[in-house]
């Protein structure tokens, strides 16, 4: 498999660089996250995913979306799904519950077109047999008896209180070193260092420091401007102490 990445904006990828990519590279599908992308955070707008849908359906290039963090909204509900508006059968759409009930919870699903499904059921059987009839059961269960719904709302204002608290220590710490996005939803903030910064010398650094990065680079060989950051995880306290020392740091390397 030979992966191209797609150039994005604050609304999500920028569709007419689209038809060109895949010419160029032969494109065969197209991947993407639209809600609360990973790793940028980033929500693709209503008007950017007609946009998608009308170049991808002229194109005739399959869509996988990546719906996983599409539950994970804060101030209001995404706009609704690419599978929502397909009327080709042109998307596949993939979900789970591992990043909203439990990482350990290996379920997930995919939507599309029936010979589709029938093939990808095939080749998972052949695989792995099956997912966990346990783990179906307990989702199954979950779902039916409305617990899913009040886990979701504890959930997300749980992650809400934690972007709240990571950007305020961002403002106090970062602003004078960094910019950065406030996401809508989902576990991650998108840190762009003002700079120019050596991304191995800055990993090398904080790791002896007791940090682990996920820099740029992890996403695209060429970014050396940009930092993941995760508050969906840690303890506060974690949180405010790395993000302090980390500030301190880049500083020392930009001095």
């Amino acid at each position: 498999m030979n992966l191209f990445g797609i150039p994005m904006d604050n609304e999500g990828i920028v569709t007419d660089t689209i038809g060109r990519l895949k010419k160029q590279h032969n494109g065969a599908l197209l991947y993407t996250i639209p809600a609360f992308h990973n790793p940028t955070g980033i929500l693709m707008s209503s008007q950017r995913r007609t946009e998608l849908l009308n170049v991808c359906q002229i194109e005739r290039l399959p869509i996988i979306e990546d719906d996983v963090y599409g539950d994970l909204w804060f101030e209001g509900s995404p706009p609704i799904p690419l599978k929502a508006m397909d009327n080709q059968g042109l998307v596949l759409y993939v979900g789970s519950m591992s990043k909203t009930l439990g990482p350990g919870l290996r379920i997930g699903w995919v939507i599309g077109p029936e010979p589709v499904i029938d093939r990808l059921s095939d080749i998972k059987m052949q695989t792995d047999y099956g997912a966990s009839s346990l783990s179906l059961y307990a989702v199954a269960e979950y779902l039916s008896s409305g617990l899913y719904d009040q886990h979701l709302k504890k959930i997300r204002g749980e992650l809400k209180f934690r972007r709240d608290f990571t950007v305020a220590i961002l403002h106090k710490y970062f602003k004078d070193i960094a910019t950065w996005n406030k996401p809508d939803g989902g576990f991650y903030i998108w840190l762009s260092i003002n700079k120019q910064i050596s991304m191995r010398g800055l990993f090398e650094k904080a790791l002896k420091a007791g940090i682990l990065l996920n820099p740029g680079n992890v996403y695209d060989r060429n970014d050396q401007q940009h930092l993941r950051l995760s508050y969906s995880y840690a303890s506060l306290q974690q949180i405010e102490n790395v993000l302090i020392r980390l500030a301190e740091i880049i500083q020392d390397l930009t001095s």
